[in-house]
Order: structure tokens, then C-alpha cells, then sequence
């Protein structure tokens, strides 16, 4: 028989489980086994002093931009009725709106008016019973994105565009970018939506523009926040004309013939090299003659940081004097000399002739960008002198000429041509064993304008004078550095009764003068020679690749 005990007559029964007895709804008992005191509710014995709640966990996310968030809430011992509670940080205790009681382990809780000034909030649970359950620091704000980059401008671009614009969150969401509604980049350019990098190429355009547009900044939960931005572009010049080249910084256009450079679409600052035309040696004319002078190097013109606007601009090379032949006893006539190179508003003038028979000075000094050296003549006792230079002077360029070397009358070998850094030098010896004078140096321009062009970036060296010495010596003066052509060597008979003319003419596009002839002191048929001719001109422009379209 069950053992149902009384706390008295008139007391509450209570015993073990076992022990409940038959009850009505609203009995009362003392469950010692248990250790409560239970109530019958018609469904079964219940406790009636409820158990603490418990909290261990909740999900959800809290919109600033909304001011609201719906929150699972995970714990123990939930009854209906129980509600939430959200704790600031400052005290603040804050009701959810709404609390629903879905189970014994789960509730679903909407809180509206917090601030993130006061989180993070503790979240308490409490029961009817007034018992309560609290996990602390358990909700945050989801604040709205914050733009980090400045509205407005992000910059002006030639062709290629690489940017980016950065929004920050004060909890760990992650931004995400996307362009407005309505809202564009230009054709060739694109925004990455993970990383706000804006990157492309602008398309190519007849003026400068500017594009607008609006991109938004995204956590997922907030509302987007939008910022407005703009980039400009800015079409470079283009350049066209002579033979391009480049290296890592800069482009070159060298035109070794006359054509035209053309500019458009804006400015350039360019570094420009113009070298007039090389002048001919002088030639002998026949038996028992002398040595005779080296060509006038062309003159050069050498401006840093032009600037060049939008047009066409003609630019004439220079061609180099020709030759002249054997047996000619007449002045070098205009033919001999150089031609200038014309750009830009300037010339840079063609070098001098060489003196030749009976022609005692260097020729064409009206034309010497450098003088043409003197001729010899061992009949005469008169003291030939070398042509000067006639480069004019231009505002804001550099000129660079010299004079060609004299011959005494002591020496029958010709003078040097000037170069374009130095004076030719005058014939060494004497008499029958008389060798020319070398020519004067150039200018070496490698530092500016590399070794492409010219001999290794050297530029208008003057042409060495003949001499006037036996077969056997075949003495030979050397062209000044940077494209000079040589005297040349005291004349060979060869086989077939030939004379060997060598190394006697002046570098193309370098300017050089051009080799005087010489003679053979002791061989004498048929003695007279043809002189070298000049080199021709050249005009190079430097400008830097960043600044253009090419």
C-alpha cells in the first residue's frame, strides 16, 4: 500500500514520487524526492515555485540605420511570460518591444531604441516568477558604414586609372561597394565591390571630362550609405614624325631627312639636338700640289625644356657638302659647303668647305656652323687661314661651332675643319713629309640623347685636312670625333693604275666634315685627288613618355 503522509489533519500530503496521490486540480504536494512542492493542474503535477531561468546565448543583428533587431535568445528554464531585457553599459535597462516564448530553451526577443553609445548590453530573462537569468555583453550595435575616403574629386588621369575609395564599420561586418542606381564609371574603367578599388583605362576623348557618379557602401544590415565622387580625364598630346625610339622615361624622334613633326592635342616640353650639314674637304688639283683643308663641321643648336603647342612644325635637314673631284682648280663653291638644318624659328648653319688649289682659306665662311680648314700650296708663301665659325645666336639654345685650322706656308698639308666642341688643327711637318691637320672634336650628346645616334651620341666633328708625303709614309689625319671624315692617305698607286681614296668622308646625321684630299709627294702622274664629303644633318627630340599618347 502507498505510504501518503499528512504535516497534519488537516495539512498538504507529501512523500516520493511514488507516493502523489489521486488528485483534483489545485492539490498540493510535498514532493521530498523531488524537493518541491507541486501543484496538480488537472495536466499533470507542476512545480509550483518556478525553477531560474538561465541564459547562454542569443543571435541576431541590432540596425542602427533601422534602430531595431530581432534576437533568439538560447538558456534554460523558460516559461510563458517570461520577457527580455537589454542592459547598457551606462545602466540603462531597456524592455524588448516584443518577447515571444517558443519553448523551454527559446525565446525571440525585438528591441528598438538602443544606441551604440551605450553597448555592449547585457541581456536578462525573467519569469513571471520574477526569477531572472542575465548573459552579460552579449548584444552589439550594428553600426552603418563610415566613408573613409572624401567626397568629390579623386584626381585627374591621363590614360590609366588606379584608385580606390574605403567605408569602415565599427563591428567586423564587411563592406561591400556597388555604383547607384543611375550612376556610372567610364567605358574601360570598373569598381571592385570587395575592395573599392577603381581601375581601367579611360577611353580616348577629343577634350578633357569629367565623370561623376555616386557609389554606395554596404554591411548587408544597415541602409547603404552613398558618396559622391568624381574623376577627370585629361587626353594627353600626341606626337607623330621621324623615326621613333624610346627607353624606360623617354621618347625620341630623329628625322635624318626633311619632314614634318606634328603635335596635337595639347603641349609637350621637348629637349631639342639640330646639326647642320657637314662641309666637303678641299680637293688638290694636280701635279706637285699640296695637302688640302678638312671640311667645317655643321654647326649645332641645343635647347633644353622647349615648348612645342599644338601644330605642324617643318623641320629641313641639312644635307652634307659633296666631294669635290681631282683637277678642279677653281673656289668651293656653295655646293661644297653644308646645308643648314631649319626648325622652329632657328638654323643651325652647314659647315665651311675645305680650302683647296689655290684656294688658300677655308671655304664658305658665310655658311661655317664650323670653318672649313685652309688649303696649301707649296708654290705660294702667302699664310692661309682656316674659315671661322658663323653659327648665329638664338634666345634660350645653346650654339656650339669653331674655326678650321690655318696653314703656313712652311707646311703643305691642309688645316683641319672646325668641329662643333673644338678648333681643327693645323698640318704637322714640313714640306714633303707634311701631314694634316686633325679636325676638331664634336660634342658628345649621349647624356641626353643616348648612343642611337650620331658616333655613340657625338655630333659634328670637323673633317681632317690632307697631307703631302711620300707613298712609302702614307701618313693620314683623323677626322675630329663625333663624324669627321679623314684626310686621306697619301695617294697609292695600285694595281691598274688606280688611286685608292680612304675614310675621307664625313659620317651621315652626324654633321662631320668632310676629308681634304692630299698628295703623294713621290709619285706625280696623274697626282690630284677627290676630297671627302660632309656628313649630313640630323634634328632629335627628346620628350618624356609619361606626359603623352605617344
Amino acid at each position: 500500500m502507498t505510504d501518503i503522509r499528512m504535516s497534519s489533519m488537516a495539512g498538504i500530503p507529501f512523500g516520493n514520487n511514488a507516493g502523489r496521490p489521486t488528485a483534483t486540480t489545485g492539490q498540493p504536494y510535498f514532493n521530498g524526492e523531488a524537493g518541491r512542492l507541486e501543484l496538480y493542474t488537472g495536466t499533470g503535477w507542476e512545480n509550483i515555485v518556478q525553477e531560474v531561468p538561465g541564459v547562454s546565448s542569443i543571435s541576431g543583428v541590432y540596425s542602427e540605420s533601422a534602430n531595431s533587431g530581432t534576437f533568439t535568445i538560447y538558456g534554460t528554464n523558460f516559461v510563458s511570460g517570461a520577457y527580455a531585457t537589454a542592459i547598457g553599459s551606462n545602466g540603462d535597462q531597456i524592455n524588448a518591444s516584443s518577447t515571444t516564448f517558443n519553448s523551454l530553451i527559446q525565446l525571440t526577443a525585438t528591441f528598438t531604441g538602443l544606441s551604440n553609445a551605450n553597448e555592449p548590453y547585457d541581456i536578462k530573462v525573467t519569469n513571471p516568477s520574477n526569477l531572472f537569468g542575465m548573459l552579460p555583453d552579449a548584444l552589439y550595435i550594428n553600426a552603418s558604414p563610415v566613408w573613409q575616403t572624401a567626397s568629390g574629386s579623386l584626381g585627374t588621369f591621363n590614360e590609366s586609372v588606379s584608385i580606390s575609395v574605403s567605408a569602415t564599420a565599427t563591428d567586423e561586418t564587411t563592406i561591400t561597394y556597388a555604383l547607384a542606381s543611375g550612376s556610372s564609371l567610364p567605358s574601360g574603367v570598373s569598381l571592385n565591390s570587395s575592395t573599392g578599388a577603381i581601375t581601367g583605362t579611360l577611353p580616348n576623348i577629343a577634350s578633357n571630362t569629367t565623370y561623376t557618379f555616386t557609389i554606395n557602401a554596404s554591411d548587408g544590415v544597415n541602409t547603404v550609405v552613398p558618396r559622391t565622387f568624381s574623376i577627370t580625364s585629361n587626353i594627353l598630346p600626341e606626337v607623330s614624325g621621324g623615326t621613333l625610339t624610346s627607353d624606360s622615361t623617354y621618347y625620341y624622334r630623329a628625322f635624318t631627312s626633311s619632314a614634318d613633326l606634328i603635335v596635337s592635342n595639347g603641349s609637350i616640353n621637348a629637349d631639342i639636338l639640330m646639326v647642320g650639314g657637314g662641309g666637303a674637304g678641299g680637293n688638290s688639283y694636280g701635279d706637285n700640289d699640296t695637302g688640302k683643308g678638312g671640311g667645317g663641321a655643321g654647326g649645332i643648336l641645343f635647347k633644353s625644356g622647349h615648348t612645342l603647342t599644338s601644330g605642324t612644325y617643318p623641320i629641313t635637314v641639312g644635307n652634307g657638302g659633296a666631294g669635290r673631284t681631282r683637277g678642279t682648280n677653281t673656289a668651293p663653291p656653295a655646293a661644297n659647303s653644308g646645308q643648314p638644318t631649319v626648325a622652329f624659328g632657328v638654323q643651325a648653319n652647314g659647315g665651311g668647305a675645305g680650302g683647296g688649289s689655290d684656294d688658300y682659306s677655308g671655304g664658305a665662311p658665310s655658311q661655317g656652323g664650323s670653318g672649313g680648314g685652309a688649303g696649301a700650296r707649296n708654290s705660294n708663301s702667302i699664310n692661309a687661314t682656316g674659315a671661322s665659325s658663323n653659327q648665329e645666336s638664338y634666345t634660350g639654345w645653346t650654339k656650339y661651332g669653331n674655326s678650321g685650322a690655318s696653314a703656313p706656308n712652311s707646311n703643305f698639308g691642309g688645316g683641319g675643319g672646325g668641329g662643333a666642341g673644338a678648333v681643327g688643327q693645323s698640318a704637322s711637318g714640313s714640306h714633303n713629309d707634311s701631314i694634316g691637320g686633325n679636325g676638331g672634336a664634336g660634342v658628345d650628346f649621349s647624356s641626353t640623347f643616348g648612343t642611337t645616334y650620331g658616333v655613340s651620341g657625338w655630333f659634328g666633328g670637323g673633317g681632317g685636312g690632307g697631307s703631302y708625303a711620300t707613298a712609302s709614309l702614307k701618313p693620314q689625319s683623323s677626322g675630329g670625333q663625333g663624324g669627321g671624315g679623314n684626310g686621306v692617305s697619301a695617294r697609292e698607286y695600285s694595281q691598274g693604275g688606280q688611286w685608292l681614296d680612304v675614310n675621307i668622308n664625313g659620317v651621315a646625321n652626324t654633321g662631320g666634315g668632310g676629308g681634304g684630299s692630299s698628295e703623294d709627294a713621290g709619285i706625280r702622274e696623274n697626282a690630284g685627288s677627290q676630297s671627302g664629303s660632309g656628313g649630313s644633318g640630323i634634328v632629335i627630340i627628346r620628350y618624356l613618355k609619361s606626359g603623352v599618347s605617344l
